[in-house]
């Protein structure tokens, strides 16, 4: 008796909700077990038993979802059921310094896109943001080199 309580507070974890989203998401990428189980690398077997572990038993690595997710085009927290970041669409205040820095990337030929103004103007570090050009400047190059759009 105990043990199915067990099993079922087991579900209550980030990973129950595995079985139902890898379902449905390759059944919506229109993809047969063994289809995804070749493109991703991962045995047909392991990904019929994560497929039906209704209780939330199996525990498949960060790499094993992150094969999976990138095959059907979706992502880790999507096949979780946990909750992702969304970006409203709404205008965003632009501080003076990062006005004074969308100048200085203007006048060197460099403007900034709107998608890029928008990203640092969202960007916190420990709550803060830079508060000279220089800083935006250093922030920008950074954000450029680790996120390969340089």
């Amino acid at each position: 008796m105990t043990n199915k309580k067990k099993a079922k507070s087991g579900s209550d974890s980030p990973t129950a909700n595995i079985a139902a989203n890898l379902r449905a998401a390759r059944v919506a990428a229109e993809l047969t077990l063994e289809e995804l189980a070749t493109r991703s690398k991962i045995s047909k077997t392991y990904l019929w038993e994560l497929e039906n572990d209704e209780e939330g038993q199996k525990k498949p690595s960060a790499d094993i979802l992150l094969k999976l997710a990138k095959e059907l085009g979706t992502t880790i927290a999507d096949l979780l059921g946990l909750p992702a970041v969304q970006v409203d669409k709404k205008k965003v205040e632009i501080s003076p310094s990062l006005a004074e820095f969308r100048e200085l990337m203007k006048s060197l030929g460099t403007p900034l896109s709107q998608e890029d103004l928008q990203a640092l103007a969202l960007t916190r570090f420990r709550g803060g943001q830079p508060h000279t050009k220089e800083g935006w400047f250093d922030l920008y190059g950074t954000l450029k080199r680790t996120t390969g759009r340089e």
